[in-house]
């Protein structure tokens, strides 16, 4: 049994995988979408947060514009479809039309990606508060070093990003992670550029067995974002992370 079993790695923005089915209907061109894909992907984040002492990783097998598996499935709970950014995209990340919007297509993708992948990771929250009574949950993500669009964000970005979640994430938690980060030698900020931490809906705002965390790297870290290629720090990076996992993991499994 490993010693980080009741640690959930969920990982939901890293794949490019747009199968034709779905790639049929987005109005872009390729050369256009892929510029998408490279702004919006988390590149490579299957790699950086996916340490061996972690066995439990949930990591989305489509696209964000396919499916966006961490919004909200009711696109009345979700503040982003207002932006045309709900779990199917019908926007581009800076508002360009990315598709229309189609009934029958966002069934297909409930029942086909966004079901599915709540259900794995409902199903190992599940199993780890069975086995050890409790759950953490890191989220793992990256964003640009430069805002995408005015509303998204700021141009003095951190190096890494704390997300919380105001039931799931306790104060002390944050601060141990801001501390390791400094203490590695690099910047850090709350909920900035992005906020939030992932909790599957069944123990949403009702169960404190369950913690979650958000853990963003900035992309100057570890890759060339203008072609989606690794940079000569990846491995650094990718270390840095895994440091960051075992910091939260080790505070959940004191507490």
């Amino acid at each position: 049994m490993s010693k980080y079993g009741f640690v959930v790695v969920h990982v939901p923005h890293a794949s490019t995988n747009i199968p034709e089915e779905y790639k049929n209907s987005i109005l872009l061109s390729d050369a256009q979408l892929w510029r998408e894909v490279c702004r919006m992907t988390d590149a490579f984040c299957e790699e950086l947060y996916n340490a061996p002492d972690f066995p439990v990783q949930i990591v989305s097998t489509h696209s964000r514009f396919v499916c966006d598996v961490e919004r909200f499935r009711d696109d009345k709970l979700e503040s982003q479809s207002k932006f045309g950014q709900g779990l199917m995209y019908t926007r581009t990340s800076f508002g360009r039309r990315l598709r229309k919007y189609d009934e029958t297509l966002r069934e297909k993708i409930l029942h086909e990606v966004y079901d599915p992948h709540h259900e794995r990771l409902n199903k190992a929250v599940e199993d780890a508060l069975d086995l050890y009574d409790k759950c953490l949950i890191i989220d793992g993500h990256s964003f640009p070093s430069l805002t995408l669009a005015k509303p998204l964000g700021i141009f003095n970005r951190p190096d890494f990003d704390i997300g919380t979640d105001s039931y799931h994430t306790p104060d002390a938690l944050r601060d141990v992670l801001c501390n390791k980060v400094r203490e590695l030698g690099y910047s850090v900020k709350v909920n900035t550029p992005f906020g939030g931490a992932i909790t599957p809906m069944k123990y949403y705002q009702n169960d404190k067995r369950v913690v979650s965390v958000m853990i963003e790297t900035n992309r100057r870290l570890y890759m060339n974002s203008s072609n989606m290629t690794k940079s000569d720090n990846f491995d650094k990076a990718m270390e840095t992370c895994h440091a960051l996992m075992r910091c939260a993991a080790e505070w959940v499994h004191r507490e």
